[in-house]
């Protein structure tokens, strides 16, 4: 005999294994071509195209014999390659303020920054442009979710000369849900 409840229950909790989970939406962010494919390999890529708000420790785990470590650095812009987005380069001045939208397909507790990274180093530039030490409280309800979790602006500091050549710089948000996922969303740019 069926434990209804039971059931549903199961299906909901495997239902919640697959389902995605965020993304930056706007600004346009990263994406993958046929150089991320080249450099993270069948498997990867695989994952990453196939649920694009999922964790990246789930293309961690299918990675194969054409991952390439060198060059496919799954856990700074999701291994997304520049020259696959070079046509996309934001230009922003100092004190431009971006508009922000993160879809949050499923809320997991967690910590949140956005920061303007080096892309070479694969380093934050200077403090975070914005941050959240708690970020998508799962125990929250949809009526009680935090706005600005999902759309925020930040400011593009004075960054000097670094990043003035397209594929120096990106701003990356960053969101590590304490069940130990990992979310990720560049957006190249260069100051003007």
């Amino acid at each position: 005999m069926f434990n209804l409840p039971l059931l549903s229950l199961a299906l909901v909790a495997a239902s919640s294994q697959v389902m995605a989970h965020g993304v930056v939406t706007s600004p346009t962010p990263r994406t993958y071509g046929t150089a991320s494919q080249a450099a993270c390999g069948t498997g990867a890529i695989k994952v990453l195209t196939s649920d694009k708000y999922g964790p990246i420790e789930n293309a961690a785990l299918k990675t194969d014999t054409t991952y390439n470590a060198n060059t496919c650095h799954l856990f700074f812009c999701r291994g997304y390659q520049f020259s696959d987005n070079a046509s996309n380069v934001k230009v922003y001045k100092p004190g431009t303020v971006v508009n922000f939208h993160v879809d949050i397909e499923a809320h997991h507790t967690g910590t949140a920054n956005v920061s303007v990274v080096n892309l070479a180093t694969q380093t934050p530039i200077g403090k975070p442009l914005f941050y959240w030490p708690v970020y998508t409280n799962n125990s929250l309800g949809p009526a009680d979710w935090v706005k600005n979790e999902t759309d925020f602006s930040a400011t593009i500091p004075d960054l000097g000369t670094q990043c003035t050549k397209a594929g120096a710089c990106a701003i990356q948000w960053w969101w590590y849900a304490f069940n130990k996922q990992t979310y990720e969303s560049c957006v190249d740019f260069v100051t003007a």
